[in-house]
């Protein structure tokens, strides 16, 4: 948001970068939820790759046109200069296996996370059993994935960094591990509204450590940057246990609206959507200082950017997947038990 046009008090919404550590954990819950035995390895493979490949396509398209150019212009940093092997990584979703940042956020910026996604896929049906996987197992999975999410934060605070899908991999498997435990008869009771205490919390602990109060040098604010990842990961783990907990007891959840179900459904068309609307505006405009246009400017580009995500969910994503889907279960038909 600062890229465009900054809010006052820009560190309370910068939040929303943590998104994607729960779009790791719930990935890995839905895929270990819906599993079933019929459903063979390629036609997983199959399906996931009719899922995300299509739409990606498309958003990628207008990218090359808000991204890249033969001579980029120095007073647009977000503008790089047109290289077809790096564009081709990005097509493959091969790109978030690259640190350097021109490759990193190639095509479209926002992609790199649908490279861990499709790493994520591949590995999904080789290590989680088809029929379920014993409670102490799946126990186990989530203390080793905790394990692994500590480990990576202290190798990144001594400046490791690692290729996205294996730095990221163990919020995937946070999701798994709880997937398991819940198809084993773990449930976790609160009622559902107390998620929005639970992401409010999230909220404010997130503004507090970015803002001047978490600068402080004491142990206590040191630990807790440190090791914010496993903290917001875990947080959001607990969130999910509690939603998806109070579907299967088939209690009121306001999750269950017609408006959130929807935006859910749309959400990853706008996920893909949301930088090259941001940019293309930007390219117009310019930063544009908090004034009197600055919630006007953002409203405009949220309906345009909500506006271009129904058009692509409606007419490339949902039926594309729909054919493609189709095609993949003839040809690669359901196990036999």
């Amino acid at each position: 948001m600062a890229n465009l046009a900054p809010l006052r008090h820009q560190n309370f919404f910068n939040v929303g970068y943590t998104g994607v550590s729960f779009f790791f954990v719930l990935s890995g819950f839905v895929l270990t939820w819906s599993q079933t035995p019929a459903t063979g390895v390629r036609q997983f493979w199959w399906r996931r790759f009719a899922r995300i490949w299509p739409a990606h396509i498309c958003a990628l398209l207008p990218c090359v046109v808000i991204f890249y150019s033969f001579h980029p212009d120095p007073n647009s940093p977000w503008v790089k200069e047109f290289s077809v092997p790096i564009l081709l990584l990005s097509v493959v979703l091969l790109q978030g296996f690259f640190t350097n940042p021109v490759i990193l956020f190639s095509g479209n910026p926002a992609a790199w996370t649908l490279s861990c996604e499709m790493f994520f896929y591949f590995l999904h049906p080789l290590v989680s059993p088809r029929a379920g996987m014993h409670k102490k197992h799946s126990v186990l999975m989530l203390g080793v994935a905790l394990l692994v999410g500590i480990t990576f934060c202290l190798l990144r605070c001594k400046g490791v960094i690692l290729p996205p899908p294996l730095e990221r991999l163990w919020e995937f498997f946070l999701g798994m591990a709880l997937a398991h435990l819940m198809r084993k008869g773990t449930r976790i009771r609160f009622p559902a509204w107390t998620v929005y205490g639970l992401l409010g919390f999230v909220v404010a602990y997130y503004w507090i450590l970015n803002s001047h109060f978490g600068q402080a040098t004491g142990i206590l604010f040191t630990s807790l940057r440190i090791f914010t990842p496993v903290i917001l990961a875990s947080l959001y783990t607990l969130a999910i246990g509690i939603c998806a907990t109070a579907d299967l007891d088939k209690k009121r959840s306001p999750f269950r609206r017609c408006l959130l179900v929807t935006g859910g459904e749309w959400s990853y068309a706008f996920y893909l959507v949301h930088a090259t609307v941001l940019y293309g505006v930007r390219s117009l405009t310019g930063v544009v200082p908090w004034g009197v246009y600055t919630i006007p400017l953002w409203i405009g580009v949220f309906l345009l950017s909500l506006l271009a995500a129904g058009l692509l969910h409606l007419a490339i994503e949902k039926p594309i997947e729909k054919r493609m889907r189709r095609w993949g279960d003839k040809k690669f038909p359901p196990r036999m038990s």
